[in-house]
């Protein structure tokens, strides 16, 4: 729906860009059609918009999915101003791209609970009676690639280092559940086969197997294969 309107400038693209940046899109789409206009509008110069984005009913999650040819459907007839919003608009949106990636799918810690989960009795004995004398992985899987840090036995003398699974260099992965050392107790593990990111061109490269024993390894499976297949189509 069109309004009148009466342009005016906008205001210094550098301090309007820092503005926008600090934003969070995850608080922007909660935001309701007056804030849109106070935080938005108001702030980046196009006051004299505030009526069209009333009319439109634009709240903080329409405003994000906003293109061009829903601001000249809203009667902005000013080239130059729809261009500028649009770069706000694309700033914004690219950082939601960017947070989305970055978000936590799944977490969770190896060895997991559960005698059914410990490589051998030792690790057994020690999860239950001296759990800093185990190494711990603690796993995050974004819509980017798997995490996981590795913390030693007496990590405040030994190093803490962080592996990478980037989604790009997935190969495959394969559900298993077996029994443990226990044979009484089944328990289920995802290996995830993965290229190293600076050898993926060489051929004769082995990918590198990673391990998550984990009762949750089937529900893992299902995250890990949606975010993979997502990432692919952001690729292509």
């Amino acid at each position: 729906m069109a309004v009148n309107q009466q342009p005016q400038s906008p205001k210094s693209s550098k301090a309007t860009e820092e503005y926008l940046l600090a934003l969070d899109p995850a608080e922007i789409s909660k935001w309701t059609v007056d804030e849109v206009c106070s935080q938005f509008l108001d702030r980046t110069g196009f006051s004299y918009l505030n009526e069209n984005f009333t009319v439109n009913n634009i709240t903080g999650r329409v405003l994000l999915m906003i293109e061009e040819r829903n601001l000249v459907e809203m009667g902005i007839t000013v080239v130059g101003d729809r261009l500028i919003l649009m770069s706000y608009l694309k700033m914004l949106k690219k950082k939601k791209v960017e947070n989305d990636k970055m978000a936590t799918l799944w977490s969770g810690d190896t060895p997991a609970s559960g005698v059914q989960y410990a490589e051998d009795g030792a690790q057994c004995c020690g999860k239950i009676f001296c759990p800093c004398c185990i190494t711990r992985k603690f796993w995050r899987i974004t819509g980017q690639g798997i995490f996981y840090r590795i913390v030693p036995p007496c990590s405040c003398i030994q190093t803490v280092t962080q592996e990478y699974i980037d989604f790009r260099f997935l190969k495959d992965m394969e559900l298993r559940s077996g029994n443990s050392f226990l044979c009484c107790c089944m328990r289920h593990e995802l290996l995830l086969f993965a290229e190293n990111a600076s050898k993926h061109n060489d051929e004769h490269v082995v990918p590198t197997e990673h391990h998550l024993v984990h009762p949750e390894a089937d529900k893992v499976e299902t995250v890990v294969r949606n975010a993979w297949s997502n990432a692919r189509l952001v690729a292509d």
